[in-house]
């Protein structure tokens, strides 16, 4: 059996994947796991003559389309996320001076670099020109994070008003050296993502529901682009996955509408497999974007707006894996106050009784028809498998996405529960267990201490179990996520702290957690083990040497992966 498992996971997680950075007129940036570990890489726009970069880094500027040139930022601290950036340029790396920090976002325009970082002390925004000194311009103990720059002027967004449910716009007069906050209307959610001359593009739900909007910061006058094409206005988009101007000026974005994305270009749509791409970027008349699926690993792909589409980079998922995936089907249950959770279901190929509430992180962020390394390798390996997108999830506009802001492991976890309900009613699985990773994590955690008798077993991966600990060791991005999440409701954190009932836990529970994880640190989960043994509770424990929390190689994808399916398969079949 277990030969078996390892070896359906080695083929799933070494499944080749590629994520397109941008397009110059000459190359083709990328990430991908192609030498094991996920590297930054040029080519040709064609895919050959392929060049690594660098390996493993955490994040990366755009390019632009008239410089061989691209900024990252690379962890030196064994995964804490302590990382210095980098420039690459024409062949040649060069390290910026600088101490290491949280590296958020980074862009640049001809020879001004800005990114945004986090110590342990405070949110910053720095500017370097040339690559030679960099100078902090703006410091929080807020959330933010550079967005573009342009010529004169650099735009971020950021919890900038303090409030949990807002966010604002920050442009910054690169001439002027000066700064101003910009929100449409106090207490919106408004995010840049491009500004071009003296115009910014960004969403906003100042008058409702999430829309595109272009502002003239020199005019002071905010307008819904102009959008040409029919196809656009059959749409109404709940949320956006990514947004930006072409060299041109005209407006791409990719929408989210009942589970699907759709990509579009000044309205019209491009043509593209069904799932979802991610992110664009163009060379004359061609278009190159990211794309998955449930079923399809991380491809980059080429089309033209009247024409079809072929794909540049990317690999075929295993024969045999793909014989054991079965039909994938959308469903909306109502929870304990009659809010409709969708979800998504991923039934394994032959009949199974046993179901798995696979829970995302972030919370932030959702489940879509988007690659998902985790769920297949559950999928394949016999269970059933129900994803709810709990509130607070992304892709259903912001008025869904807050429900769980001061409610952490509340609401948000009588979800999760009434997803296991919906699962016995409806027959996916008479066995249930629970797994999910960071967020997913914390509420495989507290679930199994909140609601034990509900339970077979659990999967926990880099989870928190003691928030008020988490604080004390949090650097500043993480501190204030905290205050964002609770919302100043500090009371809940012992009551949403899984170590605190311990010896509340009745099924069998394998904790996975990486060594060096400056997210959710590993100092709480080992509290948490030793409380579990005073208990006599049944558990095992993976601690994965030299990880932080972000998956950087296919062993680390490995290594989480493994003991969750082979443990799951021990306590479930």
């Amino acid at each position: 059996m277990y030969s078996e498992i390892v070896r359906k996971i080695e083929k799933i997680v070494g499944t080749h994947s590629y994520g397109m950075v941008g397009v110059t007129k000459k190359r083709l940036y990328y990430v991908s796991n192609v030498d094991g570990t996920y590297d930054l890489w040029v080519a040709g726009l064609d895919g050959s003559n392929r060049t690594k970069i660098a390996e493993r880094p955490l994040t990366g500027s755009r390019v632009r389309k008239d410089k061989e040139k691209i900024y990252f930022a690379k962890d030196v601290s064994q995964g804490r996320e302590l990382a210095k950036i980098y420039a690459w340029e024409e062949g040649k790396t060069k390290e910026l001076e600088m101490d290491p920090m949280r590296i958020l976002s980074i862009a640049y325009f001809e020879n001004i670099l800005s990114f945004a970082g986090s110590t342990s002390k405070e949110n910053l925004i720095c500017i370097a020109y040339n690559d030679r000194e960099i100078q902090k311009v703006y410091s929080s103990n807020k959330w933010i994070f550079v967005n573009d720059i342009y010529k004169d002027y650099m735009v971020a967004s950021g919890t900038l008003a303090g409030n949990p449910k807002s966010m604002e716009i920050l442009i910054y007069n690169l001439k002027a050296n000066e700064y101003r906050i910009f929100t449409p209307k106090e207490g919106s959610y408004n995010v840049a993502s491009a500004v071009r001359e003296n115009k910014i593009l960004m969403e906003s739900n100042f008058k409702g529901k999430k829309k595109l909007y272009v502002y003239d910061i020199e005019a002071n006058l905010l307008s819904e682009p102009e959008l040409d094409g029919e196809d656009y206005k059959n749409y109404e988009f709940q949320d956006y996955l990514s947004f930006g101007f072409t060299d041109d000026g005209e407006i791409w974005f990719i929408g989210l509408h009942d589970y699907r994305a759709y990509a579009f270009l000044d309205g019209y749509k491009i043509p593209h497999p069904e799932g979802t791409p991610s992110y664009l970027d163009f060379i004359d008349d061609e278009i190159y974007f990211n794309f998955s699926s449930l079923k399809t690993p991380y491809s980059i792909f080429k089309a033209k707006l009247k024409g079809g589409w072929e794909k540049i980079l990317g690999d075929e998922l295993d024969e045999e894996i793909k014989d054991q995936l079965g039909d994938v089907s959308i469903v909306k249950y109502k929870s304990f106050d009659n809010l409709e959770i969708p979800s998504t279901v991923y039934r394994t190929k032959n009949p199974s009784k046993i179901a798995i509430i696979y829970v995302h992180g972030g919370p932030w962020s959702h489940v879509g028809d988007f690659w998902n390394a985790s769920i297949t390798a559950l999928v394949s390996a016999g269970f059933n498998v129900i994803a709810p997108n709990y509130r607070g999830s992304t892709g259903y506009g912001e008025e869904f996405r807050t429900l769980d802001i001061g409610d952490p492991g509340g609401g948000d976890l009588k979800d999760i529960v009434y997803a296991r309900n919906y699962a016995i009613e409806n027959k996916i699985g008479e066995k249930i267990a629970i797994m999910g990773y960071s967020y997913g994590g914390f509420m495989s955690y507290l679930v199994t201490v909140k609601e034990p008798e509900l339970w077979h077993a659990a999967v926990a991966g880099a989870g928190v179990v003691d928030w008020e600990m988490m604080y004390e060791l949090a650097d500043a991005t993480f501190k204030h996520f905290q205050d964002l999440l609770f919302a100043g409701k500090n009371d809940l954190k012992r009551d949403r702290s899984a170590i605190n009932f311990a010896e509340k836990l009745k099924v069998p529970i394998c904790i996975i957690h990486p060594q060096n994880d400056s997210r959710t640190p590993l100092k709480p989960v080992l509290k948490y083990i030793e409380k579990l043994l005073e208990n006599g509770k049944t558990f095992e424990a993976h601690i994965i040497p030299n990880m932080g929390h972000v998956v950087t190689s296919i062993e680390d994808a490995y290594k989480l992966l493994l003991p969750a399916i082979t443990f799951l398969q021990k306590h479930l079949i």
